[in-house]
């Protein structure tokens, strides 16, 4: 049996025993962190944000409920058959000296002075997972593309991409990253090119087609106008291309006006 000893880093994933699970997005020093009245100074830093939409609303009781036991030196057993509600948890907190929600002022690790903001701290079981950013790191400069599709694989074994989901897509958007946002969804992704003729407004095709002479050549043709003039060469993703063809094997005919830039 091998085993390695790994500090947390950014990237490792968390949970507590009520499946809050979260990854650790920063790391900063004890001195800079945020501190108690009593100096006390917390391990972890949580995201409110995390319970409206967990709906994990046991986890603060499990902290409120072990901040009243820490402090008032009484054990007290939470199972599903004893009656440890809110407002007795509230009630004992209460009594200890901090207010009834169990939030407590905090002192600024910088700068020394005390926050304006109540802050809710207290003790949970946290419990590390097996998803380490060690073993997840990944990356790639060019590598085996979809026949279909042509996007990059996903299987990271395969030597796939990283995956830019919808919701690195909606982060870049509400920065205003458009450049950044073209990149990483189609020069890097799946860029082609697509020809339209200008007349009919209809995708063109490359041919090889006969010329006078008995020769051929191999060059744009439109098929609808049966002509090679007014062809212009645009650049789409190749699933919009192969949208346009499936649309066009229903009988659905698409058109593209295009302007000169």
């Amino acid at each position: 049996m091998n085993f390695q000893v790994r500090s947390p880093c950014v990237g490792d994933k968390f949970s507590s025993m009520h499946g809050q699970k979260g990854v650790v997005g920063f790391l900063e020093s004890q001195e800079n962190f945020p501190f108690t009245c009593q100096g006390i100074v917390p391990d972890i830093v949580i995201n409110p944000h995390a319970f409206p939409t967990r709906q994990t609303p046991g986890q603060l009781l499990e902290a409120a409920l072990g901040k009243g036991i820490a402090l008032g030196g009484k054990i007290r057993y939470a199972t599903p058959f004893t009656t440890a509600t809110v407002e007795v948890i509230s009630e004992q907190l209460h009594k200890l000296g901090f207010s009834r929600g169990g939030a407590e002022s905090v002192l600024n690790g910088q700068t020394g002075k005390r926050m304006q903001q109540l802050i809710f701290a207290g003790p949970n079981f946290y419990q590390r997972l097996i998803h380490m950013a060690e073993d997840k790191v990944k990356f790639r400069n060019t590598g085996p593309v979809h026949p279909l599709t042509r996007q990059p694989v996903a299987d990271r074994k395969r030597f796939g991409g990283v995956k830019f989901g919808e919701m690195e897509r909606d982060c870049l958007l509400a920065h205003g990253a458009a450049a950044n946002l073209h990149e990483r969804l189609f020069t890097l992704s799946d860029f082609s090119e697509m020809r339209i003729c200008q007349t009919c407004e209809r995708g063109a095709n490359v041919i090889m087609r006969p010329v006078s002479g008995g020769r051929k050549i191999r060059g744009p043709y439109c098929g609808f106008c049966k002509s090679s003039e007014n062809i212009v060469k645009i650049a789409v993703p190749y699933g919009a291309k192969l949208l346009y063809q499936e649309l066009f094997s229903m009988g659905i005919c698409l058109k593209f006006q295009t302007e000169v830039c």
